[in-house]
């Protein structure tokens, strides 16, 4: 039986180039691919792949939440991020999101084949040019989370978190969770508290130190 795979990134050469490294293994079948960040969800819950190919920073909606997203759906599917981003954080906050995998675009062919099939097997790969103390660090902490200030959000704060450093007002933020802009407005109020910043311009700032929002 052939591992379906759903390939997101939005750079077209990037997605060629990987769909023809996977494609060459007869196991491996891309069945779909976007570059569209808000597509992500609708094309998981349509095609139900076994594996999602996710880049970190995409238009319309960020890799991070998606992953975030593709958890709560609790279809079994099997998130690895492919990224061009190797620093702690980024690798930290994508394996506390779900994501089983972590490869850089740097990576070598062979990475991102052995990236999936340890996706389908359950089991975490680092690209080798991620330090292994990344991997360890994750797995001997509390509960297998590295000790960031994000991991003491609930996942609606998580969620006003992502869209409100994507920069989106709090009435596309609320038509877009189907809540109100009061709730919003109390969840930011509770984001600003818990993580100790003063202003939207500074949760900015600890998204892109926590691998949240890419730096661009």
């Amino acid at each position: 039986m052939s591992v379906r795979i759903l390939l997101v990134d939005d750079h077209p050469l990037v997605r060629e180039g990987v769909r023809r490294i996977l494609e060459n293994q007869p196991k491996f079948q891309i069945i779909h691919e976007t570059g569209n960040g808000l597509e992500v969800i609708p094309l998981v819950k349509r095609h139900k792949p076994d594996v999602v190919i996710l880049d970190l920073s995409l238009p319309g909606q960020g890799g991070i939440e998606i992953a975030v997203q593709i958890r709560e759906l609790n279809l079994g599917v099997r998130v690895i991020i492919l990224s061009r981003y190797s620093n702690v954080s980024y690798v930290a906050t994508a394996l506390d999101s779900g994501a089983v995998g972590y490869i850089t675009k740097q990576s070598a062919s062979q990475e991102l084949v052995q990236a999936v099939s340890a996706a389908i097997d359950g089991v975490r790969f680092l690209s080798p040019s991620i330090s292994r103390e990344v991997l360890n660090d994750y797995q001997e902490s509390d509960h297998g989370r590295l000790r960031s200030p994000y991991n003491i959000l609930t996942p609606r704060e998580k969620q006003v978190l992502h869209m409100v450093t994507e920069g989106l007002p709090n009435q596309q933020i609320a038509t877009r969770l189907g809540i109100s802009i009061r709730t919003i407005e109390a969840h930011r109020a509770n984001l600003l508290r818990k993580l100790g910043v003063q202003s939207t311009a500074e949760l900015v700032r600890f998204a892109i130190e926590w691998g949240i929002l890419p730096p661009e």
